[in-house]
């Protein structure tokens, strides 16, 4: 064990009163400084329900956490260092081979093992947060009149739904494949006292998908027709609250991962009616922008301030290690770039290309200022171990920069979970999946044509053919926020780098549900998890995989 590994589990152990847990069994159900039953939490939640929204307010905060699986290190810095890995380990997103690439462990497919950071990166902080939904939902009885609580209720629920969702994607391969395979321990407010003594072996993915469309159809239920709404509780910034139309996108999501085609239709239509905003024009992302949650297209997302602690570090944050405009980590060598062969897949009409720099190190898309921002860091690319590698070809311009400041010092970008284009996505998908070819393929030409490529024609004649096509969409749309490695895993897609011009190291061709592509559980977990033993651990993965050459 490492010198890091035992510094982490030390702090683990001493961190759990505020929320961070070594093992997720290890529950407890401590409340406002004191052992108290259910029947007792619940009076609180109804006599003062502002408790449950102050409750709501940290499981919303606790997603910018600092050093909640590690004490000093600089990828540690809550779910946006877990979308900014996720990303690393597709075939869509490079870095740098650098030591200023902190996700090279994610990059290098080498860490999967129960004692790796990658595992512990993932696992703490979700459970974490599982941790404080079970707390608030404990707090509030299902059977509550007020809709505020009903509200604050849902709130955790959805939360719950996701947070088990991104587990279930990561320590196992996909519900479809194996409905009995095991997944997760799975823990709720129900089962943690007990979970706590005795232990919670892994769940089946049948049981835990079970579980979070429980959540997911609980919450919904509380949110749909609500009076209560994410703006009537919060005015800046609402969008980081769950709303009846995220709940919806949200179990759209899991329909797609298991398979319900039909289902899922209908649910992103609801999303998309029930969404006050709408998808970004062209005209909106001809320019750096995903900056903030007050975007039109954004459903739902985490909201930064420049005195979260995160932002205070001055690098250890999302934007330090994403945005090519920020005075972080990117600047010195850790640029993210699109692998080359995307980027060339994208057609010259649609405005996408030109969130990323060309082979000229040029875009359309940037400002006279932002194009003379990024020539300075222009030279020959390196793809060996190097420092300070210069700017890649077909590094990204997605991102704008906070307040658009060239560089930006103030790393305070908001950070998107869901946006409304994802739905018409899924959508597309499927309705080709469950209503014919023909119809998702209309939704889908509309769609492009409107808002990103008005000379876009799907050339799909079957449902897979337009999966597919989908599929190649969402990898340029959705790069850089955290979810394409879910479609990976959906999908049953390998990771194919050959002709990605990644750094030769981390060029790989890894296929589909090799065990290089699912975690083990780590090892702190089947110390103090009672229910699970070395036996039930994922296969471990020890070396990472032989790198390959390049192919043009």
């Amino acid at each position: 064990m490492t010198k890091e590994m035992k510094n982490s589990i030390k702090y683990v152990a001493v961190a759990l009163s505020i929320g961070t847990l070594a093992s997720c069994a290890d529950l407890d159900t401590e409340y406002l400084g004191g052992y108290v039953n259910n029947e007792q939490k619940e009076g609180a939640a109804e006599a003062k329900p502002d408790l449950a929204a102050a409750s709501v307010t940290a499981l919303y905060s606790q997603a910018l956490e600092l050093g909640s699986s590690y004490s000093n290190t600089h990828f540690d810095f809550g779910y946006p260092a877990i979308m900014l890995g996720m990303d690393m380990q597709t075939a869509d997103m490079n870095g740098a081979y650098s030591g200023y690439n902190w996700f090279r462990n994610w990059q290098s497919f080498g860490s999967q093992g129960p004692n790796s950071w990658v595992t512990y990166e993932f696992w703490e902080p979700t459970y974490a947060n599982i941790k404080m939904t079970n707390d608030n939902l404990a707090a509030i009885s299902p059977d509550t009149e007020d809709n505020k609580l009903k509200f604050f209720r849902a709130q955790s629920l959805a939360m719950r739904a996701f947070d088990y969702w991104i587990l279930a994607q990561v320590y196992q391969f996909n519900y479809k494949f194996n409905p009995q395979a095991p997944c997760v321990p799975l823990l709720t407010d129900e089962n943690s006292t007990d979970a706590a003594v005795n232990g919670a072996p892994r769940a089946t993915c049948e049981e835990v998908y079970a579980q979070i469309m429980k959540d997911l159809d609980e919450a919904i239920s509380l949110l749909d027709g609500n009076p209560v709404t994410p703006a009537s509780v919060i005015t800046d910034r609402p969008k980081r609250m769950v709303s009846a139309a995220v709940a919806y996108g949200l179990r759209a999501r899991v329909n797609m991962s298991m398979g319900k085609y039909a289902e899922a239709a209908s649910d992103a239509q609801n999303a998309i009616s029930k969404f006050s905003g709408a998808p970004a024009s062209i005209a909106d992302v001809s320019k750096p922008t995903f900056v903030s949650l007050n975007e039109n297209n954004w459903m739902w997302g985490i909201a930064v301030n420049e005195t979260d602690g995160c932002v205070q570090t001055g690098i250890i944050n999302w934007p330090s290690h994403l945005n090519t405009f920020s005075d972080g980590y990117t600047t010195v060598g850790g640029w993210r770039y699109m692998s080359k062969d995307l980027w060339e897949s994208i057609p010259s009409t649609d405005v996408r290309k030109g969130w990323f720099l060309d082979e000229n190190y040029t875009s359309p898309n940037l400002s006279a200022a932002q194009q003379t921002y990024i020539d300075q860091y222009v030279g020959t690319p390196i793809y060996s171990q190097a420092q300070q590698a210069p700017i890649f070809p077909y590094t990204n311009v997605k991102f704008d920069s906070f307040e658009g400041a060239l560089p930006a010092t103030n790393l305070c970008n908001d950070i998107p979970r869901m946006r409304v284009e994802e739905m018409y996505y899924i959508l597309a998908e499927a309705q080709g999946m469950s209503q014919g070819v023909a119809q998702g393929k209309a939704t889908l030409e509309n769609f492009v044509k409107t808002y990103r490529d008005p000379a876009f024609a799907s050339a799909a004649t079957t449902a897979e053919q337009l999966q597919e096509e989908i599929f190649q969409q969402k990898r340029v749309e959705l790069w850089g926020e955290g979810l394409m490695y879910y479609e990976y895993m959906r999908l049953d897609k390998g990771i194919d780098r050959r002709r990605a011009h990644a750094p030769y190291v981390y060029t790989f061709n890894i296929p589909a549900r090799s065990p290089r592509l699912i975690y083990c559980l780590p090892q702190e977990e089947i110390n103090s998890n009672k229910a699970i033993s070395e036996a039930d651990n994922n296969e471990e993965v020890t070396s990472q995989p032989t790198p390959v050459d390049w192919e043009e």
